[in-house]
């Protein structure tokens, strides 16, 4: 089974992509980088992930998506990070 999971390095992202490769699903994961925070935390959020050959990271911001690719399941996670921002 196939999932799609928005927002895959925030903190709920990145364990929930965590848990659902610890039971076999094949994970695509969307981020977007911003300098909201560092790229070497969200990159450590996702570092069990990465080593994992059933998850592929796609950077990409979801608003300039023409197209998302075929999938199980959806986890939409993404969002704006603090209100101030948003």
């Amino acid at each position: 089974m196939k999932t799609l999971v928005t927002g895959c390095a925030g903190f709920i992202g990145c364990h929930l992509v965590d848990k659902l490769l610890e039971q076999g699903y094949e994970v695509l994961g969307i981020y977007f980088f911003t300098d909201y925070y560092t790229r070497e935390l969200k990159e450590t959020n996702l570092s069990n992930a990465l080593k994992n050959n059933n998850f592929k990271l796609i950077e990409e911001d979801i608003l300039e998506m023409d197209k998302f690719p075929d999938v199980d399941y959806v986890f939409h996670l993404a969002a704006q990070a603090g209100v101030r921002a948003s």
